[in-house]
């Protein structure tokens, strides 16, 4: 039985119990070493078309054959696991990456290019060169998080100095 359908016929009140009191269960630590297109693309897809035990079976590295041999109960608490992995991520990038942008940059429409997604992130680490998008999104998360937080400090950095500079020219 697939885990969907699993879910589907358990009693709902006893889910939530698990879901609320279980930490969830793995048998690796976290997905941040899958590539980039899984972490951002692939899984959430999975999850939200509910095809759990595909999403498991990425999230793991593992054969669906070999996730389908797990009882009902121990992939559910993979899902468990799975999904305080991407709250996780997402505290993180929401403390470390995400910047308001400038009115200026608001005004000029900047919000039109969130309807492209995980492209603007694999375009920016691409620097911009549409040949290098499967590369990047074949990148482990982990690396692709890292340079985007020194693209985050820089661009801060930058900032600072030219506030520093134009306060300069004041004096």
């Amino acid at each position: 039985m697939t885990l969907n359908e699993w879910i589907v016929k358990a009693e709902q009140s006893k889910l939530e119990f698990i879901k609320k009191y279980d930490k969830g269960y793995s048998p690796i630590d976290d997905i941040t070493h899958l590539p980039l297109i899984d972490i951002k693309k692939n899984i959430p897809e999975l999850m939200q078309e509910g095809k759990f035990d595909e999403a498991i079976s990425l999230s793991l590295s593992e054969p669906i054959r070999d996730t389908l041999k797990r009882d009902e109960l121990q992939r559910f608490r993979i899902l468990i696991w799975i999904e305080k992995q991407y709250e996780k991520i997402n505290v993180i990038e929401k403390r470390y990456l995400e910047r308001p942008p400038e009115h200026k940059m608001l005004a000029a429409g900047i919000k039109s290019l969130d309807q492209l997604g995980i492209i603007n992130t694999i375009d920016l680490l691409a620097g911009g060169d549409v040949t290098k998008w499967n590369e990047i999104e074949q990148l482990p998360y982990a690396r692709c998080f890292e340079k985007q937080l020194k693209l985050v400090i820089e661009n801060d950095i930058n900032k600072k100095l030219v506030e520093i500079n134009k306060n300069q020219r004041k004096k």
